[in-house]
């Protein structure tokens, strides 16, 4: 291949190259910077963790006004076109079995995420949480 094709081809390959990250960056939605309540700047030592994502605030009476009507500010951040963080999961065992959880099955209990190793131990702990409570 001589020199003037194969310098034709790279250009052509780095344009295509370069219309579609352009194309793939308009597919990206941004994360989260600023307060859904209050529209400031986040700080993200504020913040409330809502069905396994992680919301940030720019105060803690933004946090309370979130946690009066979540969905409310979810549909902001979502009509918004904001991605948020996935929540960290800390609890590593069953509170039932003391078995490895599986992080799709849980319950919410007092506002939080408790998650399970099977749907057994979700129904025993759904009958009566306060006897797992302290696990």
């Amino acid at each position: 291949m001589n020199t003037k094709k194969w310098v034709a081809g790279l250009t052509v390959l780095l344009i295509a190259l370069i219309v579609s990250a352009a194309l793939f960056a308009q597919d990206v939605k941004p994360n989260q910077a600023q307060c859904p309540v209050m529209g400031g700047e986040i700080n993200k030592e504020v913040y409330a963790d809502h069905n396994g994502e992680r919301i940030y605030f720019c105060c803690n009476p933004c946090v309370e006004s979130f946690k009066k009507d979540p969905q409310k500010y979810l549909d902001k951040l979502n009509k918004d076109g904001v991605v948020l963080e996935k929540a960290p999961i800390t609890q590593k065992a069953c509170p039932v079995s003391g078995k490895d959880i599986n992080p799709d099955i849980y319950s919410e209990y007092h506002g939080k995420r408790i998650y399970f190793c099977c749907n057994e131990c979700k129904v025993k702990f759904d009958k009566d949480p306060m006897k797992y409570h302290k696990k």
